[in-house]
């Protein structure tokens, strides 16, 4: 689907009623919710007393509870009730291969044997997994392993300042770079600055500067406001949230002209993008080159400590131990490049090489894509639509994201919660369907095929019949 269609489509949705699930059959749907999950209520009741919420992942489900797993394997997981579920949350995206890849977890249950999980030392993966990512990123001449992608990204813009001796950050509105204090700014949604996060001093976003997504006079006048004292600009290449606010086409190309003109770099935060549009990435994906690429959970196809940044080697070089003209972008971090990391990443790039995982869970995401599209169809009543990028599958039905299209979305504020409640109700009733989805995206792995895509459709079937016809 091409951009323009699917944000004049976003517009329809926003520009419609809210298509509700009604009470009484809502009720129904919260009440099978119960009756399913007995164990996880249980679980959840008393996690909720020592852990703030009761949920330690900002991913999961939590209304009304949250459930609790106790396996997983390829395209499914299984709770501790014993209901199988299809998953599209993939861990927030990292599983590609599938879950409890085989093959790759032989590797590092063999790894732990011989050496256990971290030493603090190099470990030889180091260098063949950077040797890897070397080999398929255009961006990227050296890498620095990190222990997350929040990490990643703080050092990335610490580079950045030290090898321009520039201040002010570009960020775009809708993007996420993890939650550190400068980078809490319109996470969720372009344009809510500061109010999604307290306790942060005003201070911290002093050299952070806004612009919205496909914003390309505001990108302008941003170089021009701070003419000389742009370090980087920093991006999803997909657009905010994995493309939920999807890019225009000329975007990218845009943020690459405007930073060499002004002698700044520009920075692909590809935590979720690194490995699953390509090999190499969204930049090879979208055929832009950037300076600094940032990589995080996805690089150790879910096993913890997963972070790195990488670039060009004359910016490299004033990462930490190393220095320019004695300056030095300081890095640090214990479990950074642990064993179990390195090795993991390095098997799960090799095998999603060897067994073409990236164009595997692309092909299913597209036909699945079509399938939704086509049932969705058959409700002339509802402007419901799916479109995907790559393995990524953005499903456009309460449509909360599209009020960022519309005139004076700041007076539609309480429209956007009401519509992302909405989403929620349909996430529930999925749910009871044994299917898992991340909210409105759903991330596919090479592992699904015709039986997953069969019992999606039939959860998406339930949750049309919940919706009365108009």
């Amino acid at each position: 689907m091409e951009y323009q269609e699917i944000i004049d489509r976003k517009k329809a949705i926003v520009n419609s009623p809210i298509k509700r699930i009604p009470e009484d059959k809502l009720k129904n749907v919260v009440d099978q919710f119960y009756k399913r999950n007995p164990k996880s209520l249980e679980n959840f009741t008393q996690l909720k007393t020592i852990v703030p919420g009761g949920l330690q992942h900002n991913l999961g489900a939590a209304d009304p509870f949250g459930l609790v797993f106790r396996k997983a394997k390829d395209d499914k997981m299984y709770d501790i009730d014993g209901n199988v579920y299809t998953d599209y949350l993939m861990a927030g995206g990292p599983i590609i291969l599938g879950h409890h890849f085989e093959p790759l977890d032989s590797k590092i249950i063999e790894l732990i044997s011989e050496c256990g999980p971290a030493v603090g030392l190099t470990h030889e993966y180091e260098l063949r997994y950077a040797q890897e990512i070397v080999k398929h990123f255009p961006g990227i001449d050296m890498v620095r392993f990190l222990a997350s992608g929040t990490e990643a990204d703080m050092v990335a813009v610490r580079i950045a300042r030290v090898y321009t001796g520039k201040e002010k950050i570009i960020k775009i509105g809708g993007n996420y770079h993890g939650w550190s204090d400068q980078f809490v700014l319109s996470t969720n949604f372009p344009g809510t600055g500061p109010s999604e996060a307290e306790g942060i001093p005003a201070g911290c976003y002093e050299n952070t500067v806004e612009v919205i997504q496909n914003d390309f006079e505001g990108l302008t006048k941003a170089f021009e406001k701070y003419k000389n004292n742009i370090a980087a600009v920093i991006a999803e290449a997909t657009g905010g949230h994995a493309g939920t606010f999807l890019a225009h086409p000329d975007w990218n190309k845009t943020l690459r002209e405007l930073c060499d003109q002004n002698g700044a770099l520009l920075i692909f935060d590809e935590v979720i993008t690194g490995f699953r549009l390509a090999l190499g990435g969204a930049q090879v994906y979208y055929g832009i080159t950037p300076d600094l690429t940032v990589l995080g959970k996805i690089i150790s196809h879910g096993y913890a400590g997963a972070g790195a940044v990488g670039g060009k080697k004359e910016i490299m070089a004033c990462c930490h131990p190393s220095s320019i003209n004695g300056k030095k972008a300081f890095t640090g971090g214990t479990l950074s490049a642990n064993p179990i990391m390195v090795t993991a990443g390095y098997y799960a790039m090799k095998y999603s090489e060897e067994f073409h995982a990236v164009d595997k869970a692309a092909d299913y995401a597209t036909k699945l894509t079509n399938a939704l599209n086509d049932l969705f169809s058959t409700r002339k009543d509802l402007p419901f639509f799916v479109y995907n990028i790559q393995s990524i599958m953005h499903l456009e039905t309460a449509c909360h994201s599209g009020i960022a299209l519309v005139e004076n979305p700041v007076s539609r504020a309480k429209e956007v919660m009401e519509r992302y409640k909405v989403l929620r109700t349909y996430c529930l009733a999925l749910l009871t369907q044994g299917v898992i989805p991340l909210g409105d995206r759903f991330y596919c792995c090479m592992m699904h095929g015709e039986d997953a895509l069969q019992k999606t459709l039939k959860a998406w079937e339930y949750v049309l019949s919940l919706i009365p016809e108009v």
